[in-house]
C-alpha cells in the first residue's frame, strides 16, 4: 500500500512546491520515496512530476520500486493497493510469452498486464487499487480505481495542466483548486458526505468506484472520458443460493488477504464479521495475531466477547484501552489529518487501534464490509416489517415532527414508502430545515429513481453510497495515516457478485440479520455471542460533545462554514442532550474544522 502524486504540465513546475504538498503522503509510504522532477517524454512540450511513496509489503526488493517503468512495452504505472491474485496473473501472462525482471512483484503484474492487454486487464484483478498507468508511445494516460473505491485517487485539471492523486488535499493545492464546493458542504450537512466525483473543491474530483478515465492530449488541453469496468447491478440474477459455494469464497478470499512478505495482524472487535475472519485463518492452521480497542463505556465495549474469541482460535492477542475521557485537543489534532470530512466518531477508536497496530505490523485483516453484503443493517430488518403506515400520514407526522428532536426516522421508518423509509436512515431533512437549506440534493432522487422493491436494491445502494463515501474512507485514511494497510476479506468482488446474484434472502423467510455467518460461527459460540444486538465500533460521542459543547459551537459559529449556512438556529441543538444532537453537532464541527483549515483567500 502507498501513496502517489502526479502533474502532467505545459510548463515546468517547482520541485520545490512538488515536495511540499507531497508531504501529506508520505504517510502511505514511509518505506521509500522515488522522484521524476520535469520529465519529457515522447512530447517535448509536456513536463511530468511523479512521486511514489512506497510502503513495502509484495517483493521488498527495489525491483518492485515505483514509479515502474516497461523499457519493452514503453509504459509505465504507479499502483497504490494489492492486487492479491498476482500470481496467477503472473502465469497467465507468462504463457502469453510475456517476460518478468521481478521475483514476484504486483505492480509488474499489473504493468505488464495493463501493457498487453489494456483496460480489459482490469476485470481480472481481486484486490484494492488505485491506478495511474502511461501509455508512452500513445501519449495516453489512465486513472483507475477499484471497484468498491477502497484507495482514494482524485484529480483536477486546468488551462495549465492535468494533476492527480492519492490525497485530497494535496492534488487541491497543487492545481491551485481552492474554492470550495457549496453544493457538497449541503450534501455533508445532509448526508454526512460528499458525494463522488465532486468533492469539497468546485474543481477537484474523485475518479468513481469500478471506474477508469482516459486523458489524452491535444496541443494544449486534456480530453478526458469515462469508462464503467464493473458495475454490482450488472450482476442481478436469482440462482439458488447455496452456503457452501458462498463459504468457499469467502475462506478464500481471506486466504488470498494473506499474500504478504510482511507479518500479517487482525483486528478483532468482538462483532461477527472480525470473528469470522479469524475462524477462517484458524480453520487454515495460521498463527493469528490479534488487536482490539476497548472502552471502559458499557454502551460500547465487547471485551466479554473479545475474550470468547481469543480463547476459542487461540490467538496471540492485545488490547488497547481508549479512555471516555480522552483528550479533546487530541481529537482535534487527529481529525485535522485527515484530507477528507469524516464525522464519523469511530474513526477516532479505529485511528488509535491502526496506531497501535502499525508499531509492529505493516498489515492488518478486518470485517468491514460485511453489514453491506450481508444485510447487517437496522433498514434491513425494518424491510421486512409489514407493519407500515400510509406514506400521506406519515408525511403529516413528519412535518409535525420539531427539528431539534432528530431526523425523524422513527416516524419515516414506518412508511409504506419503501423509498422514504430507507432514505430517512441516510439524510437529514430535519436539520436542513432548521438551518434554513432549501436547495439540496435528495437521497431517493440520488440513488434510488431506478432501483426497484427489493432488499438487493437495499445493498446496492449501500455499496454506492455508504460503503463507497463513508466507510471505506474512514478505514483508508484512518489506516494509511498510520502508515497501515487493512485488508477486508469481505470487500472480495466475487462475495457482493455471487450475493446478488442469487436468491439470500427468499421471500417469506423469516428474516435473520446475517445468518449465513452466523451458521458457519454457531457450532463455535453460543447463541448469547451470536444474536446479540450490534453493538458498534465506537466512542462516547454525546459525552465528548456535551463537556466542550461551548468551544465546539463557538468553532462553528466563527468558521467559514457561515459564508454558505445560516447558522442563528445552531444553538438550538443543545436544548435537547441527545446522541442525535451531539451528533449533529460534531458533523457541523467538523466541517467547520475542515473549512478552516483550508481556507484562503479565495475560498468562499
Amino acid at each position: 500500500m502507498c501513496g502517489f502524486l502526479g502533474s502532467i504540465t505545459f510548463n515546468e513546475i517547482s520541485d520545490i512546491d512538488f515536495e511540499k504538498y507531497n508531504k501529506r503522503i508520505e504517510c502511505r509510504g514511509p518505506d521509500e520515496k522515488v522522484v521524476i522532477c520535469n520529465k519529457n517524454f515522447v512530447n517535448p512540450n509536456l513536463y511530468h512530476n511523479y512521486t511514489f511513496n512506497r510502503l513495502s509489503i509484495i517483493d521488498l526488493s527495489k525491483n518492485a520500486s515505483q514509479p515502474m517503468q516497461s523499457n519493452e512495452f514503453n509504459s509505465l504505472i504507479m499502483f497504490n493497493g494489492e492486487i492479491y491474485n498476482h500470481k496467477e496473473l503472473r502465469a497467465f501472462l507468462e504463457q502469453k510469452g510475456v517476460n518478468f525482471k521481478s521475483s514476484h512483484s504486483d505492480t509488474e503484474a499489473l504493468l505488464l498486464g495493463l501493457s498487453t492487454i489494456g483496460m480489459d486487464f482490469l476485470k481480472k484483478l481481486n484486490g484494492q487499487f488505485a491506478i495511474f498507468f502511461q501509455d508512452i508511445n500513445k501519449n495516453e494516460y489512465y486513472l483507475v480505481r477499484d471497484r468498491f473505491g477502497q484507495k482514494p485517487l482524485y484529480f483536477a485539471n486546468n488551462s495549465e495542466g492535468f494533476y492527480f492523486g492519492s490525497d485530497l488535499i494535496s492534488v487541491k493545492n497543487l492545481s491551485n483548486n481552492h474554492k470550495f464546493n457549496e453544493d457538497q458542504i449541503k450534501n455533508f450537512i445532509n448526508f454526512g458526505s460528499s458525494i463522488t466525483p465532486s468533492s469539497f473543491f468546485s474543481n477537484v474530483f474523485s475518479v468513481n468506484p469500478g471506474e477508469f478515465i482516459k486523458i489524452s492530449v491535444s496541443k494544449d488541453n486534456f480530453e478526458i472520458n469515462k469508462y464503467n469496468y464493473w458495475n454490482l447491478s450488472s450482476f442481478l440474477d436469482d440462482k439458488e443460493f447455496i452456503d457452501e459455494e458462498f463459504i468457499d469464497i469467502f475462506e478464500d478470499s481471506v486466504e488470498k488477504r494473506l499474500e504478504s512478505d510482511v507479518p500479517v495482524s487482525s483486528f478483532l472487535s468482538g462483532g461477527l464479521d472480525s470473528s469470522a475472519v479469524i475462524k477462517a485463518l484458524n480453520k487454515k492452521k495460521r498463527s493469528i495475531n490479534t488487536f482490539s480497542m476497548i472502552t471502559k463505556s458499557k454502551i460500547f465495549n465487547e471485551s466479554e466477547y473479545i475474550n470468547q474469541v481469543v480463547k476459542k482460535y487461540n490467538t496471540n492477542h492485545t488490547y488497547r484501552e481508549i479512555s471516555d475521557e480522552l483528550s479533546f485537543e487530541n481529537i482535534k489534532t487527529i481529525i485535522s489529518k485527515y484530507d477528507d470530512i469524516i464525522y464519523d466518531p469511530s474513526l477516532l477508536p479505529t485511528y488509535i487501534l491502526s496506531k497501535n497496530i502499525s508499531e509492529d505490523y505493516k498489515v492488518a485483516l478486518s470485517g468491514d464490509g460485511g453489514d453491506e453484503l450481508l444485510s447487517g443493517y437496522a433498514h434491513y430488518t425494518n424491510f421486512q416489517n409489514k407493519n407500515k403506515y400510509p406514506d400521506y400520514f406519515i408525511g403529516l407526522l413528519f412535518k409535525l415532527y420539531p427539528s431539534i428532536f432528530g431526523t425523524g426516522n422513527t416516524i419515516l421508518k414506518k412508511s409504506n414508502d419503501w423509498k422514504e423509509a430507507f432514505s430517512s436512515y441516510y439524510e437529514d431533512k430535519k436539520l436542513m430545515s432548521l438551518l434554513s437549506i432549501r436547495d439540496f440534493s435528495d437521497f431517493r432522487d440520488k440513488y434510488l429513481h431506478e432501483m426497484d422493491e427489493s432488499w438487493k436494491s437495499l445493498m446496492i445502494t449501500d455499496y454506492n453510497f455508504f460503503l463507497n463515501e463513508m466507510m471505506l474512507k474512514k478505514i483508508d485514511r484512518s489506516s494509511m495515516l498510520n502508515s497501515l494497510e487493512i485488508r477486508s476479506p469481505f470487500l472480495d468482488h466475487r462475495l457482493a457478485e455471487y450475493v446478488v446474484s442469487h436468491n439470500y434472502l427468499v421471500k417469506g423467510d423469516n428474516f435473520s440479520s446475517k445468518k449465513i455467518i452466523k451458521n458457519y460461527l454457531s457450532e463455535d459460540f453460543d447463541n448469547s455471542f451470536i444474536e446479540r444486538t450490534k453493538m458498534g465500533f465506537s466512542i462516547d460521542i454525546k459525552n465528548i460533545v456535551s463537556v466542550n459543547q461551548e468551544e465546539i459551537i463557538e468553532t462553528i459559529l466563527f468558521s467559514p462554514l457561515e459564508n454558505f449556512i445560516d447558522l442563528k438556529n445552531v444553538k438550538r441543538l443543545k436544548f435537547l442532550n441527545s446522541r442525535m444532537n451531539a451528533l449533529r453537532l460534531w458533523k457541523l464541527y467538523s466541517i467547520s474544522m475542515f473549512l478552516e483549515n483550508n481556507k484562503t483567500k479565495s475560498t468562499t
